[in-house]
Parts: C-alpha cells; sequence; structure tokens
C-alpha cells in the first residue's frame, strides 16, 4: 500500500457512556505524560504508524473541545446529520474526503486504538495478491474466532459512501462477499467495546471521565 488514511467515526452522544466517547479521557501514550480525548488517541497513534492522515467525524457540540488537541494531520469533520442516520452517516461525510488514499482504516472510536502490529497484518492481508480481481476489497480482524475492529478497505470499497443511502459499514462488507476476507490476529485488544461505564472500567481501571 502508498498511501493509508484513517477515518475515526466519533459522532456518537455516548449517552450509555455518560459522555460523548469522542472526549473520553484516555491515558497519554508515554508513562507520565497527559491524558487526551479518546478520539485524539486514535488518531496520534495511526500518525505515528501507518496512516500519513486522520479524519475525526465528530458531532459540533464537541468540535472545539477538540480543536485544541488538533495537531498536523488531524483533520475534523463536522457532522450534523440526524442521529438515525449512525456511523453509516458518520461514515459518508468522510469518504468524499479520502483524496488519493489507497487504504483507509476505519474505526468507531468506542475501541481502544489497534496497535501498529496489528493494522500492519490487516494491510498486509488488503495487499495480498494485488492487483488480481480477486484480491480482497476489505479486511476484517478476528480473535480466537470473534470479528473486532478496526476494518481496512481499498479506497474504491468505499464508492458505495459517495451515493445516496448508504448501508451501516457491517451491512457493506456482507456485501463484498468473499472479497472481505477475516485476519486472525493475536491481539484481544480488537475485541474490546467502550459503549457503557463498566467496559471502561475494565480496560482503564477506573470510570469514565471526559475532557472538555
Amino acid at each position: 500500500m502508498k498511501t493509508v488514511i484513517t477515518i475515526v467515526l466519533a459522532a456518537g452522544a455516548g449517552k450509555r457512556l455518560g459522555g460523548p466517547k469522542a472526549l473520553l479521557a484516555w491515558p497519554a501514550a508515554e508513562k507520565g505524560g497527559p491524558e487526551r480525548p479518546l478520539a485524539i488517541a486514535h488518531a496520534e497513534a495511526r500518525l505515528a504508524a501507518e496512516s500519513a492522515r486522520v479524519l475525526v467525524v465528530v458531532r459540533t457540540s464537541v468540535f472545539h473541545a477538540l480543536l485544541a488537541h488538533v495537531r498536523p494531520g488531524i483533520d475534523l469533520v463536522s457532522w450534523t446529520a440526524p442521529d438515525d442516520l449512525g456511523p453509516a452517516g458518520s461514515l459518508a461525510v468522510a469518504a468524499p474526503r479520502i483524496g488519493d488514499a489507497d487504504a483507509v482504516v476505519v474505526t468507531p472510536v468506542d475501541v481502544p486504538p489497534a496497535s501498529a502490529a496489528t493494522v500492519a497484518r490487516l494491510l498486509a492481508r488488503l495487499d495480498a495478491g494485488a492487483p488480481s480481481a480477486a484480491a480482497p476489497l476489505a479486511v476484517r480482524p478476528r480473535h480466537l474466532g470473534r470479528g473486532g475492529h478496526p476494518v481496512v478497505l481499498r479506497a474504491e470499497a468505499l464508492q458505495r459512501y459517495l451515493e445516496a443511502d448508504p448501508p451501516p459499514l457491517r451491512d457493506h462488507l456482507r456485501a463484498l462477499g468473499d472479497r472481505c476476507v477475516d485476519e486472525e490476529v493475536d491481539d484481544p485488544g480488537v475485541l474490546h467495546d467502550l459503549n457503557v461505564p463498566v467496559d471502561v472500567l475494565r480496560v482503564l481501571g477506573g470510570p469514565p471521565r471526559f475532557l472538555a
């Protein structure tokens, strides 16, 4: 792969978690460093690894709270569509902005940032067999037989999100048939979800807090 970008889907209200998931306080990458919002932690992890640019899709209500944490390579995309459009709407607002990317990492914000090794393995599988017509268009991680996040896709696989009424990503991946493949990874983190306070407690050892 030549150019990789990441899309962080961070527009959820976080009602079950108790606050905006994009602003969930997340530990610094380096010991002793300052906490930062989870959406920014995702972006920094990807920029430090394989991604040339990260698009973070957020609600207008948290846009300004994240601005203080933005650095070169991180682009905030404000999304104002109705909640019932869900992640499909977030992906649709980001898809026209991927530019000349060859591959796209798509991650929901409500998971821990993926490791560099895991994303590298997914990208390697995506690149396997290219440019054959049978080469994968998307790769999902699996651990101990269970599917997780993030998903990596060829840019062409996001064409559907430039059209009207795009489907949820899960349905779109299913529609790709055997062009969407699973890759077993030795990384239990791909299975973690941060949907409710107890999920955060299990991962971080404390209740969720949110950074203004």
